[in-house]
């Protein structure tokens, strides 16, 4: 399985319900997007849900692409806390060493 290296790079999402996700709750997001990325149809989704915290979400595998050189998947991530709820849609590349790790969101 595939590693997304994107602890510092997820904590873009400040003043969102990430910002209230706890080490464990982030653990639980990254295993999502591990299997988001190594998918192999676009729109498969990889539900969580914390059973210690009120963190849950979903990840859905959407397209790849090649972006500055590297293999990239677009992934939609839905993360809730309670009943606030973020979704954006973010491109995850992995690195020439293999890991995979957040690009940034996708604008276009």
């Amino acid at each position: 399985m595939a590693q997304a290296q994107a602890n510092s790079n997820l904590r873009a999402m400040n003043n969102s319900a990430f910002s209230r996700f706890s080490a464990a709750d982030q653990a639980l997001l990254r295993a999502q997007i591990d299997k988001a990325v190594a998918a192999d149809a676009d729109g498969q989704s990889f539900e969580w849900k914390s059973e210690k915290s009120r963190a849950s979400g979903q990840v859905t595998a959407l397209a790849r692409n090649k972006f500055k050189g590297l293999d990239c998947r677009n992934l939609r991530i839905q993360n809730s806390w309670g009943n606030q709820r973020d979704e954006g849609v973010f491109r995850f590349c992995q690195q020439p060493a293999g890991p995979w790790a957040l690009a940034g969101p996708v604008l276009d």
